[in-house]
């Protein structure tokens, strides 16, 4: 009778159950043990998971600018660089490519060293170079400055859903991952924003052989929260859940109950955990301290081929794969059709200033503009600003300005976007885990498919705050989703995989642009709606949730 009441105690809140296991320990065994996700229960829930999940947001805050910071500074940076449209390109490969490079190196790292010490190094190098880059005084420089941008912050693009997920007990996980979420998106509203204030500015420092001016200005501020977050990052703990997969449960224990007093105000002799059960899923070096340079090398070796075993088990192996392919079609719709919409908004409103009272389609639009491209036709200058299509020959100045549009139709899309994050949040522990995936990726399927049929920049809008909405919606649960399925030792190889197959499909969609447009504009708008679609078939695949 004692147990069933204790395990109905259990269930109304972690308060009572914290008061409940005290007392019921009364009777002579206070040293009781516990494995990790019972012991992370007894925190409850609380101060410490509030700032955690600030500071995460915040480090998806300074991810999401460093990703979109391209599309606000490449305009400006044209006439200071001399850049072709070939080396725009290159530019956002530059630092795609780096992201890709990177994703295996820091999950591995993280699996071995920790995931607190890999987000600390990279937001702090990344840091540097986003300043350091604003120095730029060619188009190779700024090319090498953006990959190794790509390079750094890959880490914690990867890793904030691990080092957030292994903090929550599985009935918060899910929810915080998708909550978290909303600072990415938020990123993407408050970097137009930032830009409209700051792009405009004529202010021009001349040293050294470099005008230093607001396009290089912005990327320096993109530099300073990320140093902030590595400085809070600081006066926060490694993942308890990675020292027990350690073995160091000791470590973890004590971590546990910091956590307890913070968000319970309790005194930690109060914790009802004293011996925290290890996972002995790997041991990896206690003495790394001792070890030479070599036996650190031959060690993380070791950890490496210990993971590619333990992912190529089944039925790891099978999920990985399928996780890895849904992200890789997520990625291919999220970049390969939101990468274009800057330059399509442009093209309408240009258009319909022109020719008021006149329709439309993307595609008509775009033949007009590759005949326009291949005459002698000048520029048509509207307002003193934009011009329509901007090919000058070389007698005619450069001529670096971006419609305000640009700017309102960007905040407008990731305004809308923050009630996907909302939304996935509020339903993450309410529905099936894959619910959620298969419906937004097979609605923002149908959406990717719309954009073949607008006729006008207000449809556009529409059409692609939707598409928007629910492609990143998709993104971030099918994260949580990962950090959900994966055990601990390769959780963060698991994650840092599927975001290089996301980063090459955000490669292949944007080369497939770029070769397919020239070709037909048809295939490339069908191309990202059919590959979105099966991207939400796959996922009746994952698995459903452990009862």
């Amino acid at each position: 009778m004692t147990t069933t009441k204790t395990t109905s105690k259990l269930k109304i809140n972690d308060v009572n159950l914290l008061t409940y296991a005290i007392s019921d320990n009364s009777n002579g065994s206070k040293e009781g043990s516990a494995d990790f996700e019972k012991a992370v229960r007894y925190c409850g829930y609380g101060r410490f998971h509030y700032g955690l999940m600030l500071l995460c947001g915040m480090m998806f805050l300074s991810v999401g600018f460093q990703n979109s910071i391209n599309a606000y500074i490449l305009p400006s940076a044209e006439c200071d660089l001399n850049l072709s449209s070939a080396d725009k390109g290159l530019l956002n490969v530059g630092f795609l490519v780096g992201g890709v490079i990177s994703s295996v190196f820091w999950g591995i790292f993280a699996d071995a060293y920790g995931r607190r010490n890999v987000l600390l190094v990279t937001f702090m190098v990344d840091s540097v170079f986003s300043i350091i880059s604003s120095f730029s005084r060619s188009f190779n420089s700024l090319l090498i400055f953006r990959a190794i941008n790509g390079f750094t912050i890959g880490a914690p693009g990867s890793l904030i859903y691990t080092y957030l997920g292994e903090f929550q007990s599985e009935k918060y996980r899910s929810k915080s991952i998708c909550y978290v979420g909303f600072f990415w998106t938020l990123s993407w509203l408050i970097l137009p924003g930032l830009a409209w204030i700051i792009i405009p500015l004529t202010i021009t420092i001349e040293f050294n052989g470099i005008s230093y001016n607001s396009w290089r200005l912005l990327l320096a501020l993109i530099g300073l929260p990320t140093f902030f977050v590595a400085l809070v990052t600081l006066t926060y703990p490694e993942s308890p859940k990675f020292l027990v997969s350690q073995g160091k449960t000791e470590e973890a224990l004590r971590i546990l109950k910091k956590i307890y007093v913070i968000n319970t105000g309790e005194s930690e002799e109060n914790y009802p955990v004293k011996v925290l059960l290890s996972e002995n899923t790997m041991n990896t070096r206690k003495e790394g301290s001792s070890l030479s340079a070599f036996g650190l090398f031959t060690v993380l070796l070791k950890n490496i081929w210990s993971q590619i075993r333990s992912i190529s088990s089944l039925p790891l192996l099978k999920y990985a794969i399928l996780c890895w392919t849904i992200y890789f079609t997520n990625m291919f719709g999220y970049y390969g059709l939101g990468l274009w919409l800057p330059e399509l908004f442009n093209r309408f409103e240009i258009y319909q200033k022109l020719h008021p009272n006149a329709t439309i389609t993307v595609c008509e639009l775009i033949r007009k503009t590759e005949i326009l491209n291949h005459t002698s036709i000048k520029p048509t200058t509207l307002n003193e600003s934009v011009i329509l299509f901007p090919l000058m020959n070389e007698t005619e100045k450069c001529v670096s300005t971006m419609d305000e549009k640009v700017f309102t139709n960007a905040l407008t899309i990731n305004a809308v976007c923050l009630l996907g994050n909302i939304a996935s949040g509020y339903f993450a522990n309410r529905v099936g885990r894959r619910t959620i995936p298969v419906i937004t990726m097979l609605t923002a399927g149908v959406f990717g498919f719309a954009t073949y049929f607008v006729k006008s920049s207000l449809q556009i809008l529409v059409v692609t705050c939707l598409f928007s909405l629910t492609i990143a919606t998709a993104n971030f649960v099918i994260g949580s989703v990962v950090v959900d399925i994966f055990p601990t030792h390769v959780g963060a190889v698991a994650i840092c995989m599927m975001t290089c197959f996301g980063r090459i499909g955000a490669i292949a969609s944007n080369l497939a642009f770029g070769m397919l447009l020239d070709i037909s504009c048809e295939v490339p708008i069908f191309l990202v709606g059919s590959i979105v679609i099966a991207g939400g078939i796959l996922g009746f695949l994952l698995p459903l949730k452990n009862s």
